[in-house]
């Protein structure tokens, strides 16, 4: 019989016992790949889709198309500032230091991840919103409420939507009506 033992315990060695080198493996979480979160650069899209491209790294910058209600389809950012890279954790050094990432999402020690499944969803949504664009919230005849400022609380109607960040509503104060131009930011429907 041939007893298989580490070469690390040379002690024990004698004539039956035959000596193994024994590596360390790899865990397999560390090997396999996952969708990392990683913070960039707002305004280094560009630089940064061109350098994760020229390192191989598969990545994911999740954008939806909207229409606006007073202008032309747009696509927009979903999550600005976040991007997901599909990779190893032991890539994780050359991800990290990739000109135009910032940092990557982590919780204490844990390197934040999202599921196959979440960015499959993701994508089929990216996909309907260019098929069927996402309408404004805010539309003409529609009520809402002032969330910020001195009228804070009140109920108003949209009369138009004259700008781009700015709304004309019709605020009814004291019995009597005046149409006032709020920024939308300040309102919810």
């Amino acid at each position: 019989m041939v007893e298989l033992v580490d070469t690390r315990d040379l002690k024990s060695l004698d004539r039956n016992i035959v000596p193994v080198q024994v590596r360390p493996r790899v865990p397999h979480s560390e090997a396999m790949k996952h969708w990392i979160v990683a913070i960039y650069k707002t305004n280094e899209i560009k630089r940064l889709e061109q350098n994760l491209s020229n390192q191989k790294f598969d990545y994911y910058l999740p954008k939806i198309t909207k229409k606006k209600f007073n202008s032309n389809l747009k696509e927009e950012i979903l999550f600005p500032g976040y991007i997901f890279v599909n990779t190893s954790l032991k890539n994780y050094s050359a991800l990290k230091y990739t000109i135009g990432i910032k940092n990557i999402l982590k919780f204490g020690e844990n390197i934040s991840s999202i599921s196959h499944e979440d960015i499959k969803i993701m994508r089929m949504t990216e996909k309907s919103s260019k098929e069927s664009p996402i309408k404004d919230r805010l539309q003409i005849g529609q009520e809402a409420i002032i969330k910020k400022g001195s009228f804070r609380g009140m109920i108003v109607k949209i009369c138009s939507l004259p700008s781009k960040d700015r709304v004309e509503v019709l605020l009814t104060l004291l019995g009597s009506s005046r149409k006032v131009n709020i920024s939308e930011k300040n309102l919810v429907s």
